[in-house]
């Protein structure tokens, strides 16, 4: 069954929202919540839909304690404010049969704005042709082409796409057609203008060398 690892840090909230999806997802995966350290009832809610790791801050060293803490061999990252099928569980329990299989799925947001369709298509067009795998992307890989890839750097930010660029150097990525529904929210809570500084301050840091672990 696929391990759907998914680091969160004080997400009350939309965990209370998506409590139906939830609910009915964990009939088709094993869902591990590692928390940072949540001051709100984030642990005692995600505990009703699967296994909950609390560690250290940072989503680095969250999904890797996920990881560590997994059965069986196939893995799944996601945020917690994304949401996929049962079929799109199924059609990744089958490509993980391979044990140098990795890819990611193909942003789409839920939300009509003409800006937040251009934001996806950005994002897909830089996974397919750049093989740089957003977080937002879920990406899913063998546990033993994991562990050979040396694991998530421990950043608090941006460890998905370090981890990327190793990863196209041992395999060709597979980016399916299927879609990964994302949430708007956070565009809207920060502010869109806010939101993308922060994208781009976190790629600075991290081409600037000054993204420290």
């Amino acid at each position: 069954m696929l391990n759907i690892i998914i680091p969160v840090l004080n997400e009350e909230s939309i965990l209370t929202e998506n409590f139906f999806y939830f609910n009915q997802l964990k009939l088709y995966a094993n869902f591990i919540f590692i928390d940072g350290g949540s001051i709100d009832k984030t642990v005692d809610i995600a505990t009703q839909y699967g296994k909950v790791i609390v560690s250290q801050p940072g989503r680095g060293v969250q999904k890797n304690a996920g990881v560590k803490e997994s059965s069986g061999n196939q893995i799944l990252f996601m945020h917690v404010d994304t949401s996929i099928t049962a079929q799109t569980i199924t059609t990744i329990e089958n490509l993980l049969n391979n044990h140098k299989t990795a890819g990611c799925l193909q942003m789409k947001i839920n939300d009509s704005q003409y800006i937040f369709k251009i934001f996806a298509a950005i994002v897909n067009f830089r996974a397919k042709h750049l093989g740089v795998i957003d977080g937002d992307l879920g990406l899913f890989i063998h546990k033993d082409l994991f562990y050979e890839l040396g694991q998530f750097p421990q950043l608090p930010y941006m460890e998905d796409i370090v981890f990327s660029k190793n990863l196209r150097k041992f395999t060709k990525i597979k980016i399916l057609p299927t879609p990964i529904i994302v949430s708007s929210r956070k565009w809207y809570t920060q502010g869109f203008c806010t939101t993308f500084f922060r994208y781009m301050l976190a790629y600075i840091q991290l081409w600037t060398g000054k993204l420290k672990c």
